[in-house]
């Protein structure tokens, strides 16, 4: 049976002109961001910043021109048939069709990078999962988890040991190495894709959902997807999509459970109960968002009967991020080069679609994203490597995308800008992610 498009009209017609101005001073607004990061950047020492290509961490080293063939085809194919797609098949195959192509798109670039594009993970935290056999075994592994934060590398320092303990366990089954943990990266970029949109159809609209579903995958964020934090962020959004759709009980314990979990893997994900709670505030379900929030704090005090409490990691993560390079970095320059980087992940179009995102349901959920990402800028531990850092907190403000489905000439020249930029940035950046 032939599926009726699903029309994409704006929610909100804007008088004439009312835009006129609107997303040029929003596309400068871009460009200035990143050229003052830079200019400013490279007034201070290279010593400080532990950068190397400013404001972006990594080097400045073109790529094989060959290399790229594989995202430009990918790239191509999408913009041409996903906006297409998202408005004619029914819902469940555009969620099938985004994860599906979110995937595609990440291995295409990740592919641009060789073998060294997919490990990030293994060398990170894969590398260290016999630290659960020295310290004997999961149970002791936890117990003093926090106390030798200072003996076990950087990534671990950071994060709580949820992914080590993952990886500990699948390798016990005879999952482990390279392809399986860039199994468990494209698990995380599906879910994430799929979690922001089932959000957006439900505080939203379907239509709105439907037209932000191409801007969602196509994302130059897609850069840094062979990194864990999207699988922090896939299993986080997950749990934050379960209760915003929850209408009962049940439904929001489970959420508040998966995201209790994902807490287990990285601290800077308690942020995203910030579009939890702005979407229960406004349904005024005070008791479901109770709910979710008991759920997970069940889940993350679990570890307690092992000895681990996720408070004292947390604050043992600052008290290492300041004793290492935390401290060296400048922070007045990286509260702003750290939005110039997340403006870039995020590509133009977000910027775009920003200026002409009117519906204060959007603003809701692409707004409480925006403030995530200020609340991670301004705590000032997140100076620099905001393009793997902020990778769960990326595609809810790329549902801005979704209020340029009826620009002129519809959304494919914005779509095309997004490949072009993620392309650029592939060609020439070469990055651990």
């Amino acid at each position: 049976m032939r599926v009726p498009a699903v029309p994409l009209a704006p929610l909100y017609r804007p008088a004439p002109g009312e835009w006129a101005g609107a997303v040029p001073i929003a596309l400068a607004g871009w460009v200035l961001l990143l050229v003052v990061a830079w200019i400013w950047g490279r007034t201070l020492p290279a010593a400080d910043l532990h950068v190397g290509a400013i404001p972006f961490y990594g080097r400045w080293d073109l790529a094989p021109v060959w290399r790229l063939a594989a995202p430009v085809a990918v790239g191509a194919a999408a913009v041409l048939l996903l906006p297409s797609l998202a408005t004619r098949w029914p819902w469940r195959r555009v969620l099938g069709a985004a994860a599906v192509t979110a995937i595609g798109w990440s291995l295409a670039l990740a592919a641009a990078d060789g073998s060294h594009g997919f490990a990030d993970i293994g060398q990170a935290y894969g590398a260290h999962t016999g630290l659960v056999d020295d310290r004997g075994g999961p149970a002791a592994f936890l117990r003093t988890y926090v106390e030798h934060q200072d003996a076990v590398p950087v990534h671990l320092q950071a994060h709580p040991p949820g992914l080590v303990l993952t990886l500990w366990a699948s390798a016990r089954l005879g999952l482990s190495g390279a392809g399986w943990e860039t199994t468990l990266a494209m698990a995380g970029v599906a879910a994430a894709a799929v979690a922001v949109l089932v959000i957006a159809r439900d505080v939203v609209s379907e239509r709105f959902a439907r037209a932000a579903a191409p801007f969602v995958v196509l994302a130059p964020a897609a850069v840094w997807h062979t990194n864990a934090d999207v699988i922090f962020g896939g299993l986080a959004l997950a749990g934050v999509a379960v209760v915003v759709v929850a209408r009962r009980w049940s439904s929001a314990a489970a959420g508040g459970a998966v995201f209790g979990l994902s807490l287990l893997f990285s601290y800077g994900l308690a942020l995203l109960a910030m579009p939890i709670a702005a979407v229960a505030l406004w349904r005024r379900r005070p008791v479901l968002l109770s709910v979710a929030a008991a759920a997970g704090a069940v889940v993350v005090t679990l570890p307690l009967l092992w000895g681990f409490w996720w408070l004292d990691g947390l604050a043992a993560t600052r008290v290492q991020y300041y004793a290492g390079v935390g401290a060296e970095r400048p922070y007045e320059y990286f509260l702003l080069a750290n939005l110039a980087v997340f403006a870039v992940a995020v590509g133009p179009a977000t910027a775009a679609g920003l200026a002409r995102l009117r519906d204060p349901r959007a603003w809701l959920v692409v707004g409480s994203g925006l403030a995530v990402v200020l609340l991670a800028d301004l705590s000032g531990l997140s100076s620099a490597e905001t393009e793997r850092i902020w990778q769960p907190f990326m595609p809810l403000v790329l549902l801005a995308g979704g209020a340029l489905a009826a620009s002129r000439g519809g959304p494919r020249g914005w779509l095309a800008l997004q490949v072009a930029v993620a392309v650029v940035l592939q060609a020439a950046l070469r990055s651990p992610w």
